[in-house]
């Protein structure tokens, strides 16, 4: 299916039905094959994102993590230009959902004889939710991107499609989520589908994100009070195999091993500091954690529980990891990347710690897009937003500060599930670290960076010159490497380097071709006409 959608946004893109599954027409005709329509909106379709280019743009370009790798190192200055491969794979793979969501979407009926209606209701709710998502990442990696509802309406037979105004793009984000928390099935999140809890804290995501902090309030709680997600006690459980669709899972990519690359999870063969880990010949430990990073993690001095399980330092030892031989130790002189550390989160190890579910380039464990620890801090971050009484459109500022009971007890939560002390009053900035550091390495913190100065129409006076906060804080980090392992001597000296991306930076171009075989995508957006 992905070469039938590598055209972009003209119109046999749109059209042309997927191929890699049966998913048009008259083919849902029985429970089962309305059961079955939603399957793979989680798994394959998202490979191309979550291969590289997701953590590529997240990670490096937000100061997490390095790589020297040539593939994606232009991420780290936002230097990668339109014709960069894993551009383009930024903008396909959420389109690729797009797609196959509007293929579910235009063609099953609204009713069908011999299903039971709350499963149609079901199923299309899922395609609306996951079309929201797809146009959520769209959204925050290239700003106004093309809005396609139904490809034979809205492209109106022109090989020619407009981009959209970035309020638009969060308008059809909205009317997705909401469609979706209205007909999808309530607490089925555990079957690795999305459910309308799903939507009501994607709907908080977002409605954050647009600072409308009433509304991410509303459906935060509305998760928080439904009791069907909660926090997993031991946090580096969240990251292992066995622990899939587990009850702080609220929304995932869904990744087998049997199926091999382009089925499976990808990352561990990227970041895994070596083939020792995985056992299956692959561990190129291309991402090194910052020295950024991991002096946020010791600014927070007893946050040694989420540091073990995101990173690794020398002498660290996993027990989870090569279990068969006791256990792997990273060793006194491991060093990805001259950062004197690497990657865990998400790095699983061999077949056999995995019960078989983990093979070269492909393991078996799901890529989050949303956990409950998130919604805790939403709803935190929202209650703060709403005290702090600025206008949307510009940020927080980050020394406002808040002792509000019920935002002191979510935040805490997420706190104290890793043995962090409480607080009794915290600040934006507080809150941000928080999110840094409960979120690091999962495709989060560089849309964070975006976020804070404020939600910007796309024409109005400040967009698109308006991140003074977030260049003030990339500006500051350490983004340097070591000179030598942490063993040496004499003692390893830091070749420091600060970097200060322009507010050009904040979006990512579109890929040359698309924009060579559409030039509409590179001029000003238009306004969407909803139907």
């Amino acid at each position: 299916m992905a070469s039938a959608l590598a055209a972009g946004c003209k119109k046999d893109f749109f059209n042309r039905p997927p191929q890699s599954q049966v998913t048009v027409g008259n083919y849902y005709q029985t429970t089962a094959q309305v059961q079955a329509a939603t399957n793979g909106l989680y798994g394959s379709l998202w490979f191309g994102w979550n291969n590289k280019v997701g953590w590529a743009i997240t990670e490096l370009s937000s100061g997490n993590g390095f790589t020297y790798s040539s593939d994606v190192n232009a991420f780290f200055n936002w230097s990668a230009p339109n014709g960069n491969p894993e551009i383009l794979a930024a903008w396909d793979s959420p389109f690729t959902v797009v797609a196959q969501c509007n293929g579910l979407i235009n063609n099953m009926a609204s009713t069908i004889p011999g299903v039971p209606q709350a499963m149609v209701n079901n199923a299309l709710g899922e395609a609306h939710l996951m079309r929201g998502v797809a146009y959520f990442y769209l959204v925050r990696v290239f700003g106004n991107v093309p809005i396609v509802e139904n490809p034979l309406q809205d492209l109106n037979n022109s090989q020619s499609v407009p981009t959209n105004r970035i309020q638009d793009v969060y308008h059809l984000i909205v009317n997705d989520l909401q469609f979706a928390e209205a007909n999808c099935s309530v607490g089925t999140a555990k079957t690795g589908h999305g459910d309308s809890g799903s939507a009501s804290a994607m709907l908080a995501k977002v409605y954050l994100y647009m600072q409308d902090y009433a509304n991410a309030r509303k459906e935060a709680e509305k998760v928080i009070n439904s009791g069907e997600f909660s926090l997993l006690p031991t946090y580096e459980n969240l990251f292992q195999t066995a622990f899939n669709n587990n009850k702080e899972s609220i929304l995932a990519m869904q990744w087998i091993s049997t199926g091999g690359y382009d089925y499976g999870n990808s990352i561990q063969a990227s970041w895994a500091y070596n083939s020792t880990i995985t056992g299956t010949g692959d561990g190129y430990s291309v991402f090194g954690p910052t020295i950024d990073l991991q002096n946020a993690f010791r600014a927070e001095g007893s946050d040694t529980i989420r540091r073990h399980a995101t990173i690794m330092v020398p002498g660290s030892l996993y027990p989870d990891l090569d279990a068969a031989s006791g256990g792997y130790r990273f060793p006194a002189n491991g060093s990805a990347q001259n950062e004197n550390a690497a990657a865990k989160k998400y790095v699983v190890g061999t077949p056999a710690d995995n019960g078989g579910k983990s093979a070269a380039q492909a393991s078996g464990n799901n890529t989050y897009i949303q956990r409950y620890s998130d919604v805790l801090l939403i709803e935190a971050e929202a209650i703060l937003g709403q005290a702090s009484g600025v206008a949307a459109g510009t940020g927080i500022p980050l020394t406002a500060s808040t002792s509000d009971a019920t935002a002191l007890t979510y935040f805490n939560m997420v706190r104290q599930r890793v043995s962090v002390p409480a607080v009794t009053s915290f600040t934006y900035q507080d809150l941000l670290l928080e999110r840094r550091l409960e979120f690091a390495l999962e495709q989060d913190y560089w849309f964070d960076l975006c976020r804070i100065d404020g939600y910007q129409l796309q024409g109005s006076a400040t967009f698109p010159t308006h991140h003074p906060t977030a260049i003030a804080i990339i500006s500051q980090q350490e983004r340097g490497t070591y000179s030598g392992p942490a063993n040496s001597n004499p003692a390893p000296v830091i070749y420091s380097q600060h970097l200060t991306p322009i507010d050009a930076n904040f979006f990512f171009p579109v890929p040359v071709s698309e924009s060579a075989a559409d030039p509409n995508l590179i001029k000003a957006p238009v306004a969407y006409v909803f139907k």
